[in-house]
């Protein structure tokens, strides 16, 4: 196991190095055309790998990093004696931000909070700026305070842009993330080039804003990660179409060029961070909202449908009129002995055991609930009154033979059950229909106590088994 983890720290240590490598060279080719400057990604995606990722932030990781930028700029831009100065700029703003975010992130599996994307503002300015000061006085080889200051400006908005619009695409990546595109989705997705075309037509310095609108509604719509995606896709857009006098009318000469880009870009990385504020608040909605449906519907011993659970789910499903339902109900004999006996822990630890057994080996077939105290409901759809009772008496064999660990012993148990195979009638719901059945479940179930337990007693109708068929162990 420790082999493992050291050979997976040197695999992290080699990818990030040909990673941070690899994106040098894109970047440093990108950007030559002043307006593809904001396209130096590297240092917000080194930063987001150590946030989201903590066991790759590491000295060694720092480290081969910096190496990857060196060797890109010894080999590509022939940068000798300031190589390491100027390099340490990336290096001060992903160490600001992945100490400043870390205490919010313990597992690459965590979900963002409103909390994260609040701070993540702060610290993204703080990291520029000390970047941003760092880089801007090393490069700019002793010129005027005013080209120093120019200079400064123009490491302050890259940073601060690009990770602001980097970052938030790392940290809501999820593998298994499913997603179904619904009409509203495919609107809002389809309404970014619509609303870019009317900013250019209009132009204006207003028609900046013209895409926020729809980048909320995205964020309504869509799963976080893809929202945050539209949203790098516009901003990346919208700092060119403005750079390129297309919409927000600026003259080039007045504010000089160069201020001109660093107010787009801090403009631009203002803004976004607002629809991804939505996308992540509307997301723990979501999952806050599931919980506690979970929580309500679930059962929290057994991990079982709880009865008002159970009606949930089948509310769920198509009920046609003639359509066959069986139910087995059952409950614990003599549970009320072993709570006396053994304690409610043990009465408990019985409890989750058969909760277990009943979701491992009949989920498949049955919708299965506690449905009150040591009482149990199987429901099955499409099932004869032959069948329902051979899958009852499976169950109860299987319980009785199985041994019940309890704190310092095992302990035997059965169950007595009771059947009920029905179909339903015309406009009948399943509320209705389930009642029907649960009443007279519920009387052949004390039926099958009356006769002395550890017994099921099956639905009396035509085709259904005998009484003499029972077979009590």
């Amino acid at each position: 196991m420790a082999f493992l983890k050291k050979f997976r720290c040197i695999a992290d240590t080699i990818s990030l190095f040909f990673l941070t490598f690899f994106l040098c060279y894109v970047s440093s080719h990108l950007r030559l055309p002043l307006v593809l400057s904001m396209f130096w990604i590297v240092n917000a995606v080194v930063a987001g790998i150590f946030v989201r990722y903590p066991s790759t932030h590491r000295p060694i990781n720092y480290l081969a990093c910096a190496l990857a930028m060196f060797l890109n700029d010894y080999l590509f831009s022939g940068w000798l004696s300031s190589v390491i100065l100027i390099n340490l700029a990336n290096i001060i703003f992903i160490a600001v931000v992945a100490l400043g975010l870390r205490s919010l992130w313990r597992s690459h599996t965590d979900q963002l909070t409103p909390k994260q994307v609040l701070i993540l503002f702060p610290v993204c300015l703080t990291a520029s700026l000390l970047a941003g000061i760092w880089g801007g006085i090393v490069s700019a080889g002793g010129g005027s305070l005013t080209n120093n200051l120019l200079n400064i400006a123009l490491w302050v908005s890259e940073q601060f842009s690009t990770g602001l619009m980097i970052l938030p695409l790392i940290l809501s990546f999820k593998r298994s993330q499913k997603f179904i595109w619904q009409r509203t989705s495919v609107l809002a997705v389809l309404s970014v080039p619509i609303l870019f075309l009317g900013a250019a037509l209009i132009s204006g310095p207003g028609s900046i804003a013209f895409p926020l609108p729809v980048l909320i509604w995205c964020a309504l719509v869509l799963p976080v990660f893809v929202s945050a995606l539209v949203t790098f896709l516009v901003g990346i857009l919208e700092i060119m179409m403005v750079y390129e006098n297309l919409i927000g009318e600026h003259l080039v000469d007045s504010p000089p060029e160069i201020m001109t880009l660093v107010s787009i870009r801090l403009g631009v990385a203002a803004m976004v961070l607002t629809p991804f504020m939505v996308s992540v608040t509307i997301d723990a909605v979501k999952t806050l909202n599931r919980r506690l449906e979970i929580r309500a519907n679930t059962d929290f011993l057994t991990q079982l449908l709880s009865r008002a659970g159970l009606f949930e789910k089948l509310g769920e499903i198509p009920l046609s009129a003639g359509q066959t339902v069986g139910l087995i109900l059952f409950d614990i004999d003599y549970f009320k002995a072993i709570n006396d006996n053994f304690g409610h822990q043990a009465g408990d630890s019985v409890l989750s055991e058969l909760g277990y057994i009943l979701r491992r080996d009949y989920k498949e077939q049955f919708y299965i609930s506690r449905f009150g105290g040591e009482e149990f409901a199987l429901i099955a759809r499409d099932i004869s009154a032959e069948q329902l009772y051979q899958q009852a008496e499976a169950l109860r064999l299987r319980v009785a033979r199985h041994d019940f660990s309890l704190t310092d012993r095992s302990l035997s148990i059965t169950i007595s059950l009771g059947l009920e195979v029905g179909s339903a009638n015309n406009n009948e719901e399943w509320t209705q229909l389930i009642t029907r059945l649960v009443s007279k479940a519920d009387s052949r179930l004390y039926l099958s106590k009356a006769e002395g337990r550890n017994l099921t007693t099956p639905d009396w109708s035509e085709g259904s088994p005998a009484l003499s068929d029972r077979t009590p162990t």
